[in-house]
This record gives structure tokens, C-alpha cells and sequence, in this order.
């Protein structure tokens, strides 16, 4: 009866990443982590005394430290992996922005035509008023 709410606990992460997924809120590689995250609760659950034999082998003094030190190290593993993902966004956010500037020259370049007496002159186009 002690582990029924780390078992309600994982079920409740594994529903709201399945609903997260279908819904497409959460990309299914930042899910990977919470999955880690249930299967090691889900195994300290269903073998009880493996958390204490784990947490002194590893050094630990007490089950809980190692439980916190676990997390910690999720946490961090999180954090490096949303470092790598926001500066790829970064990078594709410049490139496009270069891109757009590219190409609205090109069409301001191209939007100066030649007349039939050789002046140039503006197209009505409005290309100017369209806000990116």
C-alpha cells in the first residue's frame, strides 16, 4: 500500500505525456526523459529494497540522498538538452531572418521596373506595407 502513490504518480506522467503527444503540445523527444523518470520509479516500486541496496553501493549514506542526487543529474540532463535544442532554434531563427531580408531586397530590386520611355517606376504592389 506504500508504493500505490509512486505507481498512481508514474501512470499520471505516462497520461499526460501519451495526451501531450497526440495533441502535439510536447515533441516526443523531450519525452524521453520523463519516460527514464517512470521506468526507474516503476522499478524502485516493484523491488523495494533494491533503492537502499543501489543507493549504498553507489556510496550513498542514505537512500534518500541518492534519490536526490538522481534527480539532480535529470534535471541537469534536461537542462543540457534544452541548451542544445534552443540554440538549434536560435540558428534556424538567424538563418531565416537572413533569408527574409534576402528576399525582400530581391523583390524591392525586383518591383523597380522600366517603362516604355526607360524611367523607372515603382509597381503598386505593396510589398512595403506587408509586416513580417
Amino acid at each position: 500500500m506504500n508504493y500505490l502513490l509512486p505507481l498512481l504518480f508514474v501512470l499520471a506522467t505516462v497520461l499526460i505525456m501519451f495526451v501531450l503527444i497526440r495533441r502535439r503540445v510536447l515533441k516526443e523527444r523531450f519525452t524521453v526523459w520523463w519516460a527514464v523518470l517512470s521506468l526507474g520509479v516503476v522499478v524502485f516500486v516493484i523491488f523495494p529494497p533494491l533503492l537502499p541496496f543501489v543507493a549504498t553501493n553507489l556510496g550513498f549514506i542514505t537512500p534518500s540522498n541518492f534519490v536526490f542526487f538522481a534527480a539532480s543529474l535529470m534535471f541537469l540532463l534536461m537542462s543540457v538538452q534544452f541548451s542544445v535544442e534552443i540554440s538549434r532554434l536560435d540558428e534556424k531563427t538567424r538563418t531565416l531572418a537572413e533569408q527574409l531580408g534576402i528576399l525582400r531586397t530581391q523583390m524591392e530590386q525586383h518591383i523597380w521596373t522600366t517603362d516604355s520611355h526607360g524611367e523607372n517606376v515603382a509597381d503598386d504592389t505593396g510589398v512595403d506595407d506587408v509586416d513580417a
